[in-house]
């Protein structure tokens, strides 16, 4: 079975937190904001105050898993792609000169990419996704 989990950019904290609990009765995402030790500080938002990425199911080559939103890297083509859900599935895009072009996530994932950054945090790199 494949696991299903997301992580939320809070827009007020400008930054990512682990998705503990997404309620859809009354539309709010709760994460963890703090873990120490045994015990966990989490925090609700509402859905228009966070961005969720869901979790691939797929690790690059240093085992660090892959979400929606992440920026890779893979060497091979030297080339960025922005990892997006399209179509039903998650596919690994960038921009070429003319035009975008995207791929089966998993196909680049098998050439060794690495996550560098996410479109959040990194914007800078969101140009390098050229």
């Amino acid at each position: 079975m494949r696991e299903i989990k997301f992580r939320a950019w809070v827009k007020e904290k400008k930054a990512i937190f682990e998705v503990i609990l997404i309620d859809y009765v009354t539309k709010k995402v709760t994460y963890l904001l703090e873990r120490v030790g045994h015990l966990l500080s989490i925090r609700d938002a509402k859905f228009n105050d966070v961005e969720l990425m869901q979790y691939t199911g797929l690790k690059d080559k240093n085992n660090k898993e892959i979400y929606e939103g992440d920026i890779l890297f893979e060497s091979f083509g030297e080339r960025y792609y922005k990892v997006v859900f399209e179509n039903g599935g998650f596919r690994a895009e960038f921009k070429g000169d003319f035009d975008e072009h995207s791929f089966d996530l998993i196909d680049v994932v098998a050439q060794g990419c690495e996550i560098v950054g996410n479109i959040y945090e990194n914007s800078e790199l969101i140009k390098e996704v050229r």
